[in-house]
């Protein structure tokens, strides 16, 4: 069985991680073959890093497509996101195709030029993945389909997190932290603003920002405008942002929308607690025993101040994290799930 993944990003983030922990853990199958498929870019580096068969676009439309189709003959395609999954539905010929979507975009609920033209290839795909039941439960035509429907989440593994960070852990170096792409759906102006209320309480709060994106000059005036310079470090985009996560007291996601929220399990994973904003996947994964799911940018910054000024509800919540990560290991289930999506797309019994 030869797959081809097809993505139409060209760095590094969410959606790349988990295609690539999809090839991996099918890595030792003798009967499975995965290729990975999108613009050529900077995600040519990661690839490599992993060993993962990379054949790319100059750009994702059909007739470049239709070109990699051909040379590497996939039995099943398995396109991820909006664009990847409609360029795949004009280019597959009678190949089986798989759509899988990572995000719940905010047009999702509206209709529109996007979300019609996705509904009109729905037909197309043998099965349609989410990451979370949100992201179906808020697209508009989504119960026109929703007998394709299988909820996925995403791999977890908690013991590769761990294994990538010192078993003795770390100092906790931040008091608060931030690990996502600088851009409008992790709203990292909002996490510029609740260290900027913090620091009236903690005039020396250390906040760290793991990631790169299109609104970094943005946040660097934001951050330069609230006299931040000194609080908050930007660390740009990390191959291994665990060491960073497991040294920060907190992690905070004041995301405006998000399809999973796998950055929240791997901070839970390092035993820090995570303040999050109440959207996508992220109430399935935290809760107040490990941290706290919030209604607002002012809600988030009083759970932040309530945990740094109470060191042993802090402790409390860490060890919480800690457990609750445990708990949502997948890693095996995930790909007897994905194994049996693939042999019903193929007919195979």
């Amino acid at each position: 069985m030869r797959i081809l993944h097809v993505l139409n990003s060209t760095s590094y983030s969410g959606a790349e991680n988990v295609v690539c922990q999809i090839i991996d853990m099918f890595g030792s199958d003798k009967d499975t073959q995965m290729v990975y498929c999108s613009p050529d870019g900077p995600i040519k580096s990661s690839l490599e890093d992993r060993r993962i068969d990379f054949s790319p676009v100059k750009k994702l439309i059909p007739s470049e497509l239709k070109k990699v189709i051909k040379k590497v003959k996939p039995d099943l395609i398995h396109a991820h996101d909006f664009r990847a999954s409609t360029i795949v539905s004009f280019s597959a010929g009678n190949i089986p195709v798989i759509s899988h979507l990572h995000n719940n975009y905010p047009w999702l609920k509206k209709k529109g030029v996007k979300t019609v033209l996705y509904a009109v290839t729905c037909g197309r795909y043998k099965r349609i993945l989410t990451v979370s039941a949100s992201v179906f439960d808020e697209f508009v035509y989504g119960d026109r389909f929703r007998d394709k429907l299988t909820v996925l989440g995403n791999p977890i593994n908690i013991g590769a997190i761990r294994s990538k960070v010192s078993p003795q852990g770390s100092e906790k170096v931040f008091d608060l932290g931030f690990c996502g792409r600088l851009a409008a759906q992790k709203n990292p102006e909002a996490f510029v603003n609740i260290v900027a209320s913090l620091k009236t309480r903690f005039p020396n709060l250390s906040a760290v920002m793991v990631g790169d994106g299109v609104l970094k000059n943005e946040v660097l005036s934001l951050i330069d405008e609230k006299g931040l310079g000194e609080n908050i470090k930007l660390q740009g985009f990390q191959k291994n942002p665990y060491p960073i996560l497991q040294s920060c007291k907190l992690m905070c996601m004041p995301s405006r929308w998000e399809g999973f929220g796998l950055a929240a399990v791997e901070a839970l994973a390092l035993g820090t607690p995570v303040v999050c904003s109440n959207v996508g996947g992220l109430p399935g994964i935290v809760n107040d025993e490990c941290g706290k799911v919030c209604a607002s940018q002012e809600e988030m910054t009083r759970e932040c101040l309530a945990l740094l000024s109470e060191k042993s509800r802090l402790e409390y919540k860490s060890e919480k994290a800690a457990q609750r990560a445990s708990e949502l290991d997948n890693i095996a289930e995930y790909k007897n799930m994905l194994s049996a999506v693939y042999a019903g797309a193929l007919n195979i019994k």
